[in-house]
């Protein structure tokens, strides 16, 4: 049933490489080989206890350092939002993306993994190429033991049924760890219901201040929420503090251009012109 799934939804086009339980949530991952507008493409995703499809991750065979998803790209002006980027918090593994990108771009960058899935850790280094030692821990754990450690705090956490909730106390402790001119930056993916993902931001905005928002443009747009430590920083500032540090770090085209594909507000939902507001969905392939 579980390969049936996966083949309607790539429409039998594609090579199923490995179906496994996750040791985590329950639910099953998948890898698969595919094709998206000529580039072939492996992709880790997870089947919800509903059936439920998604893709978490992907990496483009020809070129295994590229961010092939827009809100991976959005991720990336984290980098550039903080004074420094040498030292980075990825919690979220999933298939190594980030890690692969940071290693080609940024390789002065120490970068620590966390990820509490041991299927999704060996899927990783069995399938996406992760070199890196990753920590089979608990992100919370993590974080509260972090405090004034790194410049860059990504959380990319979910599961095959909806993003992770977490309590007031982790994404205080996700700030914690942060050096004083650091940034956090959340993924939110993946939620059903739009009300209680809007909550979810509103929380963390209250518990941390100054958050603001990226926005994919399209109909399934992933929203990322960063959150700064400099209270000066905010929506408007992000455009030439990740043109410079993109130059600077000479980082892909699509990388330098992700701005031109989504909105910056410092509210979510966000007003686009004529009135409409932004859809909460989950995002997938660029």
């Amino acid at each position: 049933m579980r390969r049936e799934l996966i083949e309607r939804y790539y429409d039998g086009a594609c090579e199923i490489l490995a179906v496994r339980r996750s040791g985590a949530s329950g639910a099953s991952l998948f890898v698969v080989d595919s094709m998206l507008r000529a580039r072939p493409l492996r992709t880790l995703g997870t089947i919800g206890r509903a059936g439920l499809v998604m893709e978490q991750s992907a990496m483009d065979l020809l070129k295994p350092e590229r961010l092939v998803f827009v809100y991976e790209r959005l991720m990336l002006a984290a980098f550039a939002l903080a004074s420094e980027a040498k030292s980075a918090l990825l919690l979220g593994l999933g298939g190594a993306a980030m890690s692969r990108h940071l290693a080609a771009y940024l390789p002065d960058c120490a970068v620590t993994l966390v990820d509490r899935d041991p299927t999704v850790i060996d899927l990783a280094k069995k399938f996406f190429h992760n070199r890196r030692d990753v920590l089979c821990a608990d992100a919370q754990k993590i974080a509260g033991e972090a405090k004034g450690a790194f410049d860059v705090v990504l959380v990319d956490l979910y599961d095959a049924d909806d993003d992770t909730p977490f309590a007031a106390r982790f994404w205080q402790d996700c700030r914690k760890a942060l050096r004083p001119g650091g940034c956090l930056a959340i993924n939110w993916a993946n939620s059903r219901e739009r009300k209680r993902l809007v909550e979810r931001m509103a929380e963390v905005s209250a518990h941390l201040g100054g958050a603001f928002f990226a926005i994919e443009r399209g109909p399934h747009p992933n929203i990322i929420q960063f959150a700064p430590t400099a209270p000066e920083i905010g929506p408007g500032d992000v455009a030439k503090r990740f043109d410079a540090f993109a130059r600077r770090k000479k980082l892909p085209r699509e990388d330098r251009d992700v701005l031109l594909r989504c909105v910056l507000s410092a509210r979510y939902p966000a007003r686009r012109p004529g009135g409409k507001i932004s859809p909460a969905r989950p995002g997938g392939r660029s």
